[in-house]
């Protein structure tokens, strides 16, 4: 596969997660169980290919998907922004903890057993 071919997909998939995390927040009565989710974040942290693409997806998430959530949410819920923003140095420990440090670790995780299995392939052909 062509180089340019790989960076395109890489940016897509950064730019499909952000819309991925948003859908998620807008499905809150329908989504019954974390499995979807999870299920997600674990997909694309197979899918990113260096934890550059992984941080900036992660920052347009907070930079467009949060507020857009809020702008929709504001006229259904009077509290909603009160309460969110409240409880956002909260929010953000939480989304350290439980989604990017995992991200990160699966990313880096993936990385090293790809660049393992090169080395080993190219010890055995080489």
């Amino acid at each position: 596969m062509k180089r340019s071919r790989i960076k395109a997909s890489q940016i897509v998939i950064t730019l499909i997660y952000p819309m991925a995390f948003f859908c998620f927040l807008s499905l809150d009565q329908q989504l019954d169980s974390w499995t979807i989710p999870i299920a997600a974040l674990i997909l694309f942290s197979l899918l990113w290919e260096n934890l550059t693409y992984l941080l900036i997806s992660n920052l347009l998430t907070w930079v467009v998907a949060i507020p857009l959530w809020l702008v929709i949410m504001k006229p259904q819920e009077e509290q909603t922004f009160a309460i969110f923003t409240a409880s956002l140095p909260f929010i953000i420990l939480l989304y350290i903890g439980c989604v990017l440090i995992p991200e990160m670790l699966i990313v880096s995780a993936k990385n090293f057993i790809i660049k393992e299995f090169k080395r080993r392939y190219n010890e055995v052909t080489g």
